[in-house]
Order: C-alpha cells, then structure tokens, then sequence
C-alpha cells in the first residue's frame, strides 16, 4: 500500500497494527526552593570571580538569592514542623512577636526548645544585616546625593558613590552570607537531634540534593 499524507507525513501510521503504544507516568517530585536558591548565589559568586569587571553586582545577586534561601529554608521546616501554623501563614505570623522571618524562625525554635538568639549572637546579627540589604535591594529607592568638597586644585575630591555601593561591598555580602549560613546550620542541626529528624535532609541545609520523587509506568487501555 503506497504511503498516504492523510495517514502522516512518514506513512508510519498506516493501519492500527502499527499505532504506538500508550503508557501513564505518574509521580511526585519535591524541589528544595532554598537549595536551589543558594546554589544560584554560590553560581554568581564563581561568576564574580571569572569577572571581576562585574563583581560587585553579581555579589549584590548573589546576596539578594542568598537572603532569599534562607528564607525558604524557615519555611519549608517550618511548614513540616508546624504545618497547621503554616497553613494560617497570613494571621498567626501578623502578630508582632513572630513578624516576619526572623518571627518564623523564633516559633520554630520554640518549638524545638531551643531559644531564638540572643542580639549579640553574631550569626543573628549578621543574617538581619542581610535581611537589611534584601529589603533595600527589594524595594530600592532612587539615592540623591549633594556635595560639597574643598581640595586642593589638581586633586580630584570624593564623589558620592554609587547607590549601595560604600554600604555593601563584595566582601561584605560574603561575610552577611557566611552569618546566614551559619545561623541555618545551627537551627539544621537541632533539628536533626530532635523527634523532627526526618523532616530535614543531609548534614547541611544548602548543600545536597536539589529535590527527589517517585515514578512509576502503567499501560493506558
């Protein structure tokens, strides 16, 4: 039987017998959003390195990915730990005791028996100047800036920098990620000591496989 375009432009479907079989994949997959997060700011990092020309802004990147991680961090334990919390996200974190991330990270704690960071607790402090340069990152406003300089003639005086600049250099952004890794490590490792150990993978909350799932195959028909 010659080849027909009716029946595809191969003429492989001539007749029934040769239709392809159907099958079903089903499944589930989790993908660690903090994970993925970090390993993008670690990726500008290398990134920065290869070119230093834009070093600086990729570190701005990488901090803005890395406060990000974090906070997906608190809230994947979080919605484990405590999912009926999570599920009313909106109201119960409203209240001013547990505002905000770092209110998130106090519950869980508690939860944990463990109390949240004293002020002092560099890590802590750290991760909030971290917070700080994501909020204004977040939501950037124009920076304006008038001057005056008396110098002498032929020297060239100190102009206002860059938005953002003098206040989060390169090696800044990488000492505020360190804290913030830090502070995440202390609270991964309690709870892999507590009755939540399952909820938590590997020894470290970066760094490690970027989700997981299941899959099978079942014939259709």
């Amino acid at each position: 039987m010659p080849f027909s375009l009716a029946r595809g432009s191969c003429g492989i479907f001539q007749n029934s017998r040769h239709m392809p079989s159907l099958v079903a994949s089903s499944g589930q997959y989790v993908s660690f959003a903090h994970r993925v997060l970090w390993d993008s700011a670690q990726r500008h990092i290398s990134l920065a390195a290869e070119h230093p020309e834009n070093s600086w802004m990729l570190h701005l990147s990488a901090g803005l990915l890395g406060a990000a991680a974090f906070e997906a961090y608190v809230n994947y334990v979080g919605a484990e730990i405590l999912p009926q919390l999570w599920a009313e996200e909106r109201r119960f974190f409203a209240q001013p005791q547990y505002r905000g991330t770092a209110g998130k990270f106090k519950r869980i704690a508690e939860e944990l028996g463990y109390l949240a960071p004293p002020k002092t607790h560099r890590p802590w402090v750290g991760w909030l100047e971290l917070v700080s340069l994501r909020d204004k990152l977040v939501h950037a406003r124009l920076k304006r800036d008038q001057y005056r300089v008396v110098h002498q003639v032929g020297s060239l005086p100190r102009l206002p920098s860059t938005w953002l600049y003098r206040e989060a250099p390169a090696e800044k952004v990488i000492q505020l990620m360190h804290y913030a890794e830090q502070l995440a490590l202390e609270m991964h490792t309690l709870i892999r000591k507590s009755e939540f150990q399952s909820v938590v993978f590997g020894s470290h909350p970066f760094v490690g496989a970027l989700g997981f799932g299941t899959h099978s195959v079942e014939k259709v028909g």
